[in-house]
């Protein structure tokens, strides 16, 4: 067989055709202290939205009460 050529094709990830495949054949690495960083911010964030939807959700029972209790006197 001479004169053919051979094709390489990328590694897995990259040939998959999703943007996360190609993200993830950039090959950045993420250090344990970004990685502890990251978590701990996310963990910061879920709890202040979740302290943000109980408020709002105490707020909502506690009005719906008072309406519904002077609605039937």
């Amino acid at each position: 067989m001479a004169g053919s050529s051979t094709v390489a094709f990328p590694v897995a990830e990259e040939n998959s055709g999703s943007l996360t495949g190609h993200i993830l054949a950039q090959g950045w690495t993420e250090t344990a202290r970004e990685r502890s960083t990251s978590t701990v911010r996310v963990v910061i964030v879920m709890v202040i939205a979740l302290i943000v939807l109980v408020t709002i959700s105490v707020l909502v029972v506690l009005l719906a009460n008072d309406a519904l209790s002077s609605v039937t006197g």
